[in-house]
């Protein structure tokens, strides 16, 4: 069997070589970047690509999007920390047939190899978890927060990076009114921080003309 590993971790690259070159009597061939790793694959008969998502030139997904366009067929394990559901999604839906996280053990990545190379697919637990939980998220009804005329005027100051204090002098009004209508909004919308109304803002487009 020949593998091909791309990651930019050398470390990481040479310790699982070995571990793959002794427990499946492989050739491995590397590669620090998607963009050798898809010269590799075009130059070279692999029979399975592991890959990292995050790497120079060319990340896993790109990479992973590329080989399938050249062969439907090729076997890919994703081999990655990022066990966001954006990340998962994109690379399954690139072509992954696994996808792993480091932080499992060598047993793990052994089966999923094996899943793969027998025509299954194969996701770590924490992978089907975050998969069912997105989906899951998805199914509950959203509601937009019922904001006052006044709410919508500081979370757009807000959205603009303006401080309390230049909040409170745009709009005539004391800090402390500020601060009242703060706690008001992030109660409303559900944020903790500050940080989550503007993603509360940015996901209900409510200031899309200040892009535009």
């Amino acid at each position: 069997m020949k593998i091909l590993l791309a990651d930019d971790h050398k470390i990481i690259r040479n310790v699982l070589s070995k571990f793959l070159e002794e427990e499946l009597e492989a050739e491995i061939i590397q590669a620090n970047n998607g963009i050798e790793a898809l010269n590799l694959f075009k130059s070279e008969s692999i029979d399975l690509i592991l890959t990292d998502i995050n790497m120079p030139k060319m990340d896993g997904i790109q990479l992973v999007e590329k080989i399938k366009e050249e062969n439907q067929d090729v076997k890919i394990v994703a081999l990655s920390m990022m066990d966001d559901s954006v990340s998962i999604k994109k690379m399954i839906k690139a072509g992954a047939n696994a996808y792993v996280l480091k932080e499992g053990d060598s047993s793990e990545l052994m089966l999923a190899i094996d899943k793969v190379m027998n025509g299954e697919t194969y996701y770590s637990k924490a992978v089907t978890e975050t998969i069912i939980t997105s989906l899951m998220d998805k199914k509950v009804p959203h509601k937009r927060a019922e904001l006052t005329k006044r709410e919508l005027q500081i979370l757009e100051l807000i959205f603009k990076e303006k401080t309390n204090q230049e909040i409170a002098d745009e709009l005539f009004i004391s800090q402390r009114t500020v601060e009242a209508h703060k706690h008001n909004i992030m109660e409303k919308t559900g944020s903790k921080n500050i940080a989550g109304l503007v993603k509360y803002a940015i996901r209900e487009k409510l200031f899309d003309d200040l892009f535009y």
